[in-house]
């Protein structure tokens, strides 16, 4: 995929499959967000009080600032993609989004926060699954999947370079591996 946009690989490999397309098109808009929360980490306190204690998760964790706006960014990418309803760690239910989406986004959207202040490498963690057609997506149940059942699931990892790595459903040993080129701000 050497000089090939993320965008570029997978719209070739969705081709004409609609599942794959719906796919393709959620990726996008979760690497979209990526980026934004990527230019938020590296600028470090330039970006404000990244670290700074905002409330608590339903597990009792303590949110920052970057958990929860970096959450925000994630739920809003979904609303531009076939995506039916969002779960999230830092949610207390899933978010509906389109009453017609084809798909759901769970989603860490800052894994590793607790080590914002410390310049280790946080990430975004998603797993992408079908929407279930006779459950409520908005609900959890319609979330408690199999992980085989999964059609795509990844992670970006924010850091010296930004990388998204995800896996597709039909190759199991197959990864993408995509950078952000930053004087262009995409995937490549």
């Amino acid at each position: 995929m050497k000089n090939e946009s993320l965008y570029s690989f997978l719209e070739k490999w969705a081709g004409q499959d609609q599942l794959k397309r719906d796919v393709a098109a959620t990726v996008h808009a979760l690497a979209d967000a990526g980026r934004d929360i990527a230019a938020l980490v590296s600028d470090g306190p330039l970006a404000g009080e990244l670290a700074a204690a905002v409330t608590q998760n339903v597990q009792g964790e303590v949110q920052k600032f970057l958990d929860v706006h970096s959450n925000d960014l994630l739920v809003e990418a979904c609303k531009r993609a076939p995506v039916a309803a969002i779960a999230s760690e830092e949610l207390d239910h899933p978010i509906a989004i389109h009453h017609d989406g084809t798909l759901l986004v769970a989603v860490d959207p800052l894994d590793g926060s607790s080590n914002i202040d410390t310049n280790v490498s946080i990430g975004t963690i998603f797993s992408i699954l079908k929407a279930p057609k006779a459950i409520d997506p908005s609900t959890h149940d319609a979330f408690l999947q199999k992980g085989r059942d999964q059609v795509a699931a990844g992670y970006i990892l924010y850091g010296p370079q930004t990388t998204l790595v995800m896996t597709r459903s039909e190759e199991h040993t197959s990864e993408l591996q995509s950078r952000v080129d930053i004087s262009y701000a995409v995937f490549c």
